[in-house]
């Protein structure tokens, strides 16, 4: 009896370790830069910055349950804008973990990415007020396709998480990838502050994502 008690211990704190939980509620900001001729990748021929880089802010958020045994489902968004430019992707999946150590574990998951882009075309046309036809130009693209992820967390210091990662989004117009750190700085063996980056590759789009947040494990 005494064994199985100690065991039972062992395995609530493992359970209960923040690191090795995959059931948490997190968000925060965003910051997202898209390089030159980043933004034909969504606009196709209706737009495309040719010469500069662009620069967006916005809000993140992920969430994930760990629903049974190391089965976990997952759903996370980005969301960031400019004057006339609005991006947003999102990835739904389901996964499964593997415990290598107390605090060490390995993942995959697999499930469905989409993407949508909007562009106000003719940001100036609103100076023409007898032109009612001025204001509908707004152009809007979306896709969505099978997508994979595997990554890896682990504790380098008692307080600090960290997370890399690989994703991979199969859109049709060439494959999108995506390479992710996620930081976590806990405070408490629930709740934490959010230190991530992000960069995506897709055909001629190279876009890099920074977040600031807060993360809550159960």
């Amino acid at each position: 009896m005494k064994r199985l008690l100690l065991a039972a211990i062992a395995l609530t704190s493992l359970t209960a370790n923040a690191t090795q939980s995959y059931s948490f509620l997190s968000g925060g900001y965003q910051f997202t830069r898209v390089a030159e001729n980043g933004m034909g990748q969504y606009f196709a021929d209706k737009y495309n910055n040719s010469e500069d880089s662009k620069y967006l802010h916005g809000l993140y958020f992920r969430g994930s349950w760990n629903f049974y045994d190391h089965f976990f489902a997952e759903y996370r968004t980005g969301a960031t804008t400019r004057s006339s430019s609005t991006l947003v992707q999102d990835y739904l999946a389901m996964g499964y973990y593997i415990p290598l150590a107390t605090d060490t574990s390995i993942y995959a998951s697999m499930g469905y990415s989409g993407y949508n882009a909007e562009r106000d075309i003719d940001a100036g046309c609103g100076l023409l007020d007898n032109d009612k036809e001025c204001k509908k130009r707004t152009f809007s693209e979306d896709g969505s396709g099978i997508s994979g992820e595997i990554g890896l967390r682990f504790k380098p210091l008692r307080w600090l998480q960290m997370e890399p990662s690989y994703r991979y989004t199969d859109f049709g117009k060439k494959g999108q990838h995506e390479l992710r750190l996620t930081n976590l700085i806990e405070f408490t063996q629930h709740s934490a502050l959010e230190l991530n980056a992000g960069y995506r590759h897709w055909d001629n789009l190279d876009e890099t994502n920074y977040q600031v947040g807060y993360r809550y494990s159960f």
